[in-house]
């Protein structure tokens, strides 16, 4: 009997060997291609020092990374489908489950071939690498570690994408959809993380999505995670994960081949009671999708959303249904998207009325230690006050605040903005973001973020933004008191290309203590104009320390200082810069940009009547103050350098036109 069973046994490997052996083979021809052939054909060209070896990361991921990421999720999945094609065939299936051997022994034999057929050309490409490493002087590249590395973590993550495969072989009856339902489960997590927060975004004011999302949520993605392999490697909990989920997805694959039925072949869901969790699913998650493109496309306008979600459901819910029952004739079955309908209703009326009171969650002021206000929440987690890297550290603005009267009026903002729900939502004006991140002294976190017309709130903004602290933390330029190791001050002029070097240490003194000057003397009016700053300004030390701010047109005493000596021209766009200016009347009184696109005014603008074309210094110089880059305007004016003609659009507030473009038009 036991040489029977072996027999079979030893039958099925040479069968599941002719049938899927050629993805063995085929996935060593890559790997030597994608590593071993790329490695020589770089070295024989180039000799040592060719770029894919003095990249930043040494690993050998890094070479051909994106095909070895496509291998590592094309092969597994391949492999888990021919191995257990049998399985979606009633026939085969009825034949394979007829012979003299349990299930499990089955399972364990087609896993146990899988894994091995993977395995085998990740050792071989291991060996081939060592070799080359023993003959070639690429030390760190070809290391024992770096290739024992790489052989490693390529087979755990073979094993987990194929054990996966496996296991959502075992839920369908149909290859195909075994395809698609391996890679949405792999995307599931990090997927409906993002359409979960995105949506409610639509419901809870002051949730932000962009927080959470922050938060590493594309390493749910292993796609993403086995890209960052070249610069770092698995952490242990991470390791740990992924383990768990392979010995999950094996024993549930295992406890569902027992019990899987033979009928269930060709069958979309192979076990009954997940049929309605994969309809309600498919459901939910296209609800999801259709919100999100409506709220995204129509500026969060309620009505659209929630015929996005009802259009997206429908299609979703009847999708599913005509999957499962492999017909088109599905649309009588709606009484389970009436179900549906009614659970959906009662959870967004519960959503809506915030229960659990997330929108005025807000803390005392006695229990915050430090508050974060911005425009974003994307600098939350920035701890450290410098930015480095290989070539330079930037010392840049911080955004969280300590002293007790910023967090009294940051608060208070952010009471305001509670209280005012009802009118920020129903607000059709400009917008910006405003965000604030409460650091408690008990360690805990509250992050709320709004999107508000900003002008109606500028008497809040004020006192925060005129605070001395408020001005420190975002002019890192103000931190500096000594100077003398400061290799070189620079204003560079973006409109132009002009540059302006200052190297004396009088000077770079003189032009420090009055751009302190300024910045402490700035209102918050002129800390918030859209004019164009003069000159963007960089301070650079001899240790690759830098700090960026700029010269503003407010900024007069630089101005006369920079005259005084001579610089002005080399520092600024000036009228002897410009060969002439173009205006025209923005009647529609439409966005400028959408202006400019609509009308084409960058090729059509010189060709028009309807302009006016200035070629005095004087009123050159006049624009030159008063224009900025807003996006509202009545006049726009297009500014021709001599060094491009491309034109610079600017344009004037309201209360600032130069009265010679007033007569004119």
């Amino acid at each position: 009997m036991l040489s029977k069973t072996f027999s079979f046994n030893r039958g099925i490997m040479i069968q599941d060997l002719r049938s899927v052996g050629w993805v063995g083979i085929a996935y060593f021809l890559c790997l030597l291609f994608a590593l071993p052939l790329q490695i020589l054909m770089a070295y024989s060209r180039d000799g040592h020092y060719h770029h894919i070896f003095v990249k930043d990361s040494t690993s050998l991921f890094a070479i051909s990374n994106a095909f070895q990421v496509f291998l590592l999720f094309l092969m597994p999945v391949l492999l888990s489908i021919f191995i257990f094609r049998y399985m979606q065939v009633k026939l085969s299936s009825d034949y394979m489950h007829s012979l003299p051997i349990k299930r499990e022994a089955i399972y364990h034999l087609h896993v146990i071939l899988g894994v091995l057929i993977l395995l085998v050309p990740v050792l071989l490409t291991g060996f081939v690498l060592l070799i080359l490493g023993s003959v070639m002087p690429l030390q760190e590249l070809l290391s024992f570690q770096a290739i024992v590395e790489w052989v490693a973590w390529t087979s755990f993550f073979n094993i987990f994408v194929f054990i996966a495969g496996v296991f959502v072989a075992m839920l369908t009856g149909m290859s195909v959809l075994q395809g698609a339902l391996i890679y949405i489960m792999l995307l599931f997590p990090a997927g409906i993380s993002i359409l979960v927060l995105m949506n409610l975004q639509f419901s809870l004011y002051g949730l932000s999505a962009d927080y959470y999302l922050n938060k590493n949520v594309e390493r749910l993605i292993p796609f993403v995670r086995v890209n960052e392999l070249t610069h770092t490697s698995l952490t242990v909990l991470e390791f740990i994960g992924y383990l768990l989920f392979i010995i999950f997805f094996y024993l549930c694959s295992l406890w569902m081949y027992r019990n899987r039925n033979v009928e269930a072949a060709t069958q979309a869901i192979a076990f009954r009671p997940l049929q309605p969790i994969f309809k309600y699913g498919v459901t939910f998650c296209t609800m999801l999708v259709g919100g999100l493109y409506f709220g995204a496309t129509t500026n969060d306008a309620p009505g659209w959303i929630v015929f996005g979600y009802v259009t997206a459901s429908i299609i979703g819910y009847f999708l599913a249904v005509m999957i499962l029952e492999k017909s088109w004739r599905v649309f009588t079955k709606w009484k389970g998207y009436a179900i549906y309908t009614v659970f959906i209703i009662i959870f967004g009326f519960f959503v809506q009325m915030d229960v659990i009171g997330f929108e005025k969650n807000i803390p005392n002021v006695d229990d915050v230690h430090q508050v974060y206000f911005a425009d974003t929440v994307h600098f939350l987690d920035d701890n450290e006050e410098r930015y480095v890297d290989d070539y330079e550290r930037e010392i840049r603005p911080s955004y969280f605040y300590k002293d007790e009267s910023n967090i009294i009026n940051i608060h208070s903002f952010h009471e305001q903005l509670i209280a005012d729900k009802p009118f920020i939502r129903a607000n059709n004006e400009e917008t910006r973001l405003v965000a604030f991140g409460y650091e408690l002294k008990n360690g805990e976190r509250l992050v709320r973020q709004y999107r508000i017309p900003a002008e109606q709130y500028e008497s809040l903004y004020k006192p925060i933004v005129e605070s001395q602290e408020y001005k420190q933390n975002q002019n890192p330029v103000l931190a500096v008191d000594d100077i003398s190791q400061l290799d070189r001050i620079a204003l560079n002029v973006p409109q132009g290309g002009k540059r302006l070097v200052l190297t004396d240490p009088d000077e770079m003194n003189e032009f420090h203590q009055l751009l302190q000057s300024e910045i402490e003397e700035e209102s918050y009016e002129e800390s918030h104009e859209y004019r164009a700053p003069w000159a963007e300004v960089e301070y650079l030390w001899t240790n690759n320390k830098r700090i960026r701010s700029q010269w503003k047109k407010s900024y007069v005493q630089i101005e006369e200082w920079l005259d005084q000596k001579g610089l002005l021209d080399q520092a600024r766009m000036t009228a002897d810069d410009i060969a002439y200016a173009i205006v025209i009347k923005n009647d529609d009184h439409s966005s400028v940009y959408e202006y400019i696109h609509e009308n084409n005014l960058d090729h059509t603008l010189e060709s028009r009547d309807d302009t006016l074309r200035i070629n005095d210094a004087k009123q050159l110089e006049q624009m030159l103050r008063t224009s900025n880059w807003s996006s509202q305007g009545t006049y726009i004016v297009a500014f021709y350098y001599h060094q491009h003609m491309y034109p610079d659009f600017q344009t004037f507030p309201d209360d600032e036109v130069p009265d010679f473009i007033k007569e004119q038009f």
